[in-house]
């Protein structure tokens, strides 16, 4: 997302950091809360599928909830704040970068490691 944002420039190995660092602080307090309330939305909405469809369903949900979050905060450090459409535009270009990585490190997550964590938590 910082390269997308700034290329690679004598400002990314800063501009990383940074957006990294901001990333982790944002996103793993309300990870887990935007993790349980996206579960419970797709469990009311979709009661009777079948519990790998709604991992895969899950995960695509957290990937884009997720990248589009640090989308924003790494665009807002590495760009400002100073104009609308500059945002939007810089916003749309590292989403769309980072997206389909994000699908899939997500997908996987949910296949594999979400399901393993339901039943060490159950017992």
């Amino acid at each position: 997302m910082t390269w997308k944002s700034i290329e690679f420039n004598e400002r990314f190995l800063a501009s990383w950091i940074s957006s990294f660092a901001l990333c982790v602080v944002f996103i793993a307090p309300i990870g887990g809360i935007i993790a349980m309330l996206i579960h419970k939305a797709l469990a009311a909405i979709l009661p009777n599928i079948s519990k790998v469809k709604m991992n895969v369903i899950f995960g695509l949900c957290m990937a884009v909830t997720m990248e589009s979050i640090m989308a924003v905060i790494t665009t807002i450090n590495t760009n400002g704040f100073s104009d609308w459409n500059s945002l939007a535009a810089v916003w749309a270009t590292t989403l769309l970068a980072a997206l389909p990585i994000g699908i899939v490190f997500s997908v996987i997550v949910s296949l594999i490691i979400k399901p393993k964590l339901e039943v060490m938590l159950a017992e």
